[in-house]
């Protein structure tokens, strides 16, 4: 009894007093009983019970992150977890971890209470459900996260939606369509389902109108810009990002800009630059819109190009290796012009299938930049000019130390001449502007007689009279565009009027009288050729380049003059010493001129003319002959309308007269010569007015005697056609042709397949010559 009064007095005490009274009753050998079982029973299963209760407090230190609320076998639910609190609460006494379970059972249905109430909210907030799950991890027991997890996809999923209707460069077409993927796989729930609907209905139209963008960017014909700005607006009013808008958006700004650019070039007071309207048309054509003035701009872009083309034409030579502008303007490059750089710039125009590979050089890419940077005609000719006195001053220090050289160099050993550079061997000649010597069998040289003869760095252009060239600059100016080479052929047509005022009043003066006594009594030096046989072919470059169409006085030629020279004698040039510095610079400039002007003759003949009055009408220009009698003479500034005309018509009519003559005459005379040596005739030609063309011109008046001789069919038999297959044809069937490439030789018209017709229109060349040009070209 008293055992049992002693066990009531721990019975609310600690686990750690019932342990002391299980130990007593074993020391004191109490006797079994009921009650003595129930006590270590009891003992027994406390300390089981706290064990548990302290590996359910401990647990919560080892918890790891479980995403959507995995269940682990050795969790207790919410209600096991009550259970339990309440069996430790049952003992008859008092265990260490009850009250932390029963703070965690507290802490528990608090979090219960708040997921409740974010469950039942219509949308909660990310962050709110993610913070709760984020507290849950505190419990290691097994909580319904499951509802907790959908409702926080859900709330992320309408707030990334919402984000992106609030910011309209982010809810693209790939966006909506992400998001409708997203969407797909969430939960049900009204909210996702409205804004899934409100997605779905902006992607569609999206789409609709991303495509309609897409193809009006890409129409043809192109849409006018009023179109497309309705458009525009229609496509503003979507709230989502389309690129294909914004292209459309980029491109009538665009086009915007550039008409306003058009508008203040039209409405400008100052005369376009071409430069200017290449940037706009180029402009214009990337730009996806119907604009009214870019077919006007291309079609004058067109048509400038056009000019250019045709004052290429009309003044550079095939194969030139300069550029139109270069020929224009004053000359600004006055390097030597030797053989290397001709060879490497023949390599040039013959490189890519033969399309040109030209290389501006320096000073003129200067004079070019300038050109552009002037804002009116005015200064392009104040620069012209300055370039123009910078050539004259250049030239002429040119001309006398050519001249000086050709002199005073007793010593021949360093003296580098020609374009091939090398020693000074006859024959020779000398080019009438630079005073530069040549080898004959480097260039070629001008045929029948005395010629002025200009050096391939001279020899620049074709030199078309000015009758050419003034509707060049009447077309330019109906255009209305301002282009360098505009400005240059203006400055060389206002330079030449100016030279021809000039020359007309020296020729009108009187004052080369003195110049004509000074040049008939001085010691000349001369221009040297080969004086016997006929020059041996050399491999070196040719440089086909003419005299100019006039010729000397015969008695020029003919005079015995010489100067202490190891070289032939051969045709002579005017000295430098005889001439006043003002005829100097009258006939310097002459040359320098890209134009053919008949005062050029004119002057020539004054001074190199006998004063016999027979002998000075004899060498008259035919420009200044009349047609009836052939004796009356007249002055270049007394030319009458009738006889410019019959110029006009000469000269259209040159080129046909040359082949013809070339294709029957010459052949003939070949022929002959061939048949027998010893029977020689000459076609007597009237050299026309055209004063630069490469090849002299000739009229269709021919010797009797000569024409009967050349339609002689005797001795066409006789002479030998080196065509691999000769037919060898007799009778009307002897027309020849000359090959136009480098062998010059004659054919039979049968013997190659022309006609007649087809040898007088076209130039022929043989199949040698073909393959040497093929071989040239790789």
């Amino acid at each position: 009894m008293l055992f049992v009064l002693f066990l009531l007095c721990y019975w609310y005490s600690g686990l750690s007093s019932l342990h002391l009274l299980v130990e007593e009753s074993k020391a004191k050998h109490f006797p079994d009983n009921d009650l003595l079982h129930h006590l270590q029973e009891v003992v027994q299963d406390a300390e089981r019970y706290g064990a548990l209760a302290q590996q359910l407090l401990n647990g919560k230190r080892h918890t790891r992150f479980r995403s959507g609320g995995g269940k682990s076998s050795n969790q207790l639910t919410v209600a096991e977890f009550r259970s339990f609190v309440k069996q430790l609460n049952s003992f008859p006494c008092i265990i260490n971890q009850a009250p932390q379970l029963k703070d965690l059972q507290t802490r528990v249905d608090e979090f219960q209470l708040r997921s409740h109430i974010l469950l039942t909210a219509e949308m909660p907030r990310a962050r709110d459900l993610q913070q709760l799950l984020d507290s849950s991890f505190q419990f290691d027991l097994d909580l319904p996260l499951e509802k907790l997890w959908e409702r926080l996809e859900q709330a992320r999923w309408l707030e990334e939606q919402e984000h992106a209707w609030q910011e309209p460069g982010s809810l693209t077409v790939d966006v909506m369509r992400r998001l409708i993927d997203l969407g797909v796989g969430l939960a049900p729930h009204p909210l996702v389902e409205k804004a899934m609907a409100k997605l779905q209905e902006m992607l569609t139209m999206c789409e609709h109108w991303d495509d309609r963008c897409k193809r009006l960017l890409k129409a043809r014909p192109r849409n006018p810009l009023s179109y497309l700005t309705a458009t525009l607006l229609e496509v503003e009013k979507i709230t989502a990002f389309l690129p294909s808008a914004e292209l459309l958006k980029d491109a009538v700004q665009r086009a915007q800009e550039w008409l306003r650019k058009v508008d203040t070039l039209q409405a400008g007071c100052k005369v376009p630059v071409l430069d200017t309207l290449v940037e706009l048309v180029t402009q214009g054509r990337a730009i996806p819109v119907d604009l009214d003035p870019l077919p006007r701009l291309e079609s004058l872009v067109e048509e400038i190009h056009a000019w250019t083309d045709c004052a290429t034409n009309t003044f550079l030579t095939p194969n030139s290796p300069y550029c139109l502008l270069e020929v224009l303007c004053p000359r600004c490059d006055f390097r030597t012009f030797s053989l290397k750089r001709k060879i490497r710039k023949i390599k040039d125009l013959t490189s890519n299938g033969g399309r040109r590979k030209y290389s501006k050089p320096d000073e003129l890419k200067q004079l070019e930049r300038a050109l552009n940077e002037n804002s009116d005609t005015a200064s392009a000719m104040s620069t012209l000019d300055q370039a123009r006195l910078h050539e004259m001053q250049s030239l002429h220090a040119l001309r006398v130390c050519n001249e000086n050289r050709l002199h005073f160099n007793k010593d021949q050993n360093d003296w580098k001449v020609c374009l091939c550079q090398g020693p000074p061997v006859a024959p020779m000649i000398q080019c009438e502007l630079c005073r530069a010597c040549f080898h004959l069998n480097c260039i070629t040289s001008p045929p029948h007689g005395p010629k002025v003869w200009l050096c391939p760095q001279c020899h620049r252009s074709k030199k078309p009279p000015l009758e050419k060239i003034l509707p060049l600059l009447a077309s330019l100016q109906r255009l209305r565009v301002r282009l360098p080479e505009g400005d240059a052929l203006r400055y060389l047509i206002e330079r030449t009027v100016n030279w021809q005022h000039r020359a007309q009043y020296m020729l009108s003066s009187g004052n080369l009288k003195p110049v004509q006594e000074k040049v008939r009594s001085s010691h000349l030096y001369n221009k040297w050729q080969a004086t016997a046989g006929q020059m041996e072919e050399t491999d070196k470059v040719s440089q086909n380049v003419g005299a100019t169409s006039f010729s000397l006085p015969h008695e020029w030629d003919n005079r015995t003059i010489y100067v202490q020279s190891p070289f032939s004698s051969g045709r002579n040039c005017i000295p430098l010493t005889c001439l006043t510095s003002e005829l100097d610079e009258l006939l310097m400039e002459a040359q320098i001129l890209q134009v053919s002007l008949p005062e050029v003759q004119e002057l020539y003949q004054a001074i190199l003319t006998q004063p016999n009055h027979s002998v000075a009408e004899s060498i008259l220009p035919v420009s200044a002959v009349g047609f009836e009698n052939g004796s009356t003479k007249q002055q270049g500034t007394e030319r009458n309308l009738a006889q410019c005309e019959v110029l006009n018509y000469i000269t259209k009519k040159a080129d046909h007269t040359v082949r013809k003559l070339k294709r029957h005459y010459r052949g003939s005379e070949v022929r002959m010569k061939r048949a027998s040596s010893s029977r020689k005739k000459r076609v007597t030609v009237v050299q026309s007015t055209d004063l630069c063309s490469r090849e002299p011109q000739s009229e269709d008046t021919i010797n009797c005697d000569s024409l009967c001789f050349f339609t002689s069919e005797s001795d066409d038999d006789n002479a030998v056609c080196p065509a691999e297959q000769c037919f060898e044809p007799e009778g009307d069937e002897v027309d020849w042709v000359q090959c136009d490439g480098s062998c010059n030789r004659w054919f039979h018209q049968v013997c190659v397949g022309i006609s007649a017709e087809t040898a007088e229109r076209e130039d022929y060349m043989c199949a040698c010559c073909n393959e040497k040009v093929a071989a040239a070209s790789k």
